[in-house]
């Protein structure tokens, strides 16, 4: 194993990251929650979902194997659009953990989605507390 590779969090592959979120986001594109989010922010064209998709699997390939693709800011993209609601997380999560356990193996569905609930609590709760009303106490649920 390279040095590169002993760095990683847990065993994945970018092909493992790509098959997970472009079949994730076929998903996301035609659910009756999610997709009218994301297709207002992502687009509508093959062209503009493939870009996100490259994005994520950026956004993915840092989080797990550490080689600093993604420059991005997830918690501010998330802040900005208004149309991204703290309750759409767990929808988002178990579409997430149903497709990956569909397309990896159990330990790597296992590694992935314990590290995608971490950062779903942490969006979640950036949503929650820091959009809005700051004259409210912090939500701590």
């Amino acid at each position: 194993m390279d040095r590169k590779n002993s760095m990683q969090r847990f065993d994945m592959s970018h092909d493992d990251l790509s098959r997970l979120v472009t079949s994730f986001y076929a998903s996301v594109r035609v659910h009756p929650v999610l997709g009218p989010v994301f297709n207002k922010a992502v687009g509508t064209s093959h062209t503009a979902w493939r870009e996100h998709e490259e994005k994520i699997v950026g956004f993915w390939s840092n989080a797990i194997l550490m080689d600093r693709r993604y420059q991005g800011n997830p918690m501010r993209i998330h802040m900005m659009n208004p149309d991204v609601q703290p309750e759409h997380f767990p929808i988002w999560l178990g579409l997430f953990e149903t497709t990956a356990r569909h397309v990896l193996t159990p330990t790597k569905a296992d590694n992935i989605m314990a590290l995608a609930h971490r950062i779903g609590a942490g969006l979640k709760f950036g949503l929650k507390n820091y959009r809005v009303d700051s004259i409210k106490p912090p939500f701590l649920g």
